[in-house]
């Protein structure tokens, strides 16, 4: 039961940032999460500790727990990894997709159609769905872990991207190449497709005010 509710913790905190209603900077109060939602001190504490640990939270003393904020160079250091990690998964993945063409390719379909409505609240939704689908049929639980760490320390940059650049959409092309490259069994293609996709990611976020960065 411990274990469920410090699980339950970092859910809400992780939703809340990857949807906007946590900024980075912003302090994180224990009581709001003890008092509010009912929670122990030490279920929340170590729900902390666990965000922290990956990259979402941050601890400075005399101030506290607070949402990461992230300086320039160190979005494009997070981006260069995640593009390494995630081109890797790609091309560990193929060998699955071209067994399971059709998981990929209804996948594809709805995101497609997002792009087709302009629906950036599906799209992202379908995004997230996208990178996970390719990373966990990578088979690779150590790889899955590193990738999960990065993707979580910029959920906040991502958001913003996602809600204020209708540009996005333009990397559905990307999506689109990187499944007929594993359709057709081109493990390197599939990998350099996914690189480039993830750096292009990058460039969007860096094209962000300087608000969102950490000086």
């Amino acid at each position: 039961m411990a274990g469920s509710n410090v699980e339950a913790v970092v859910k809400i905190v992780t939703e809340a940032v990857r949807t906007g209603r946590l900024v980075p900077g912003t302090r994180l109060v224990e009581a709001d999460y003890t008092q509010g939602l009912g929670y122990s001190r030490s279920t929340v504490r170590e729900a902390f500790q666990r965000l922290i640990s990956t990259g979402l939270l941050t601890f400075e003393r005399h101030r506290g727990v607070s949402v990461c904020k992230l300086s320039r160079k160190q979005a494009t250091d997070v981006y260069c990894v995640r593009a390494t990690l995630e081109g890797l998964a790609a091309r560990l993945a193929t060998p699955f997709a071209q067994q399971n063409p059709e998981r990929f390719q209804q996948l594809q379909a709805k995101l497609d159609d997002a792009v087709a409505q302009s629906d950036l609240s599906v799209f992202s939704r379908l995004n997230t769905d996208f990178h996970s689908l390719i990373a966990e049929s990578a088979d690779n639980d150590y790889l899955l872990q590193a990738i999960k760490r990065f993707e979580t320390s910029i959920f906040w940059l991502q958001f913003r991207v996602l809600v204020g650049q209708n540009a996005v959409f333009t990397t559905n092309d990307d999506h689109q190449l990187i499944v007929r490259e594993m359709l057709r069994g081109d493990e390197k293609g599939a990998e350099a497709a996914m690189v480039m996709h993830i750096l292009k990611a990058g460039d969007l976020v860096q094209a962000l005010d300087d608000d969102y960065f950490r000086v």
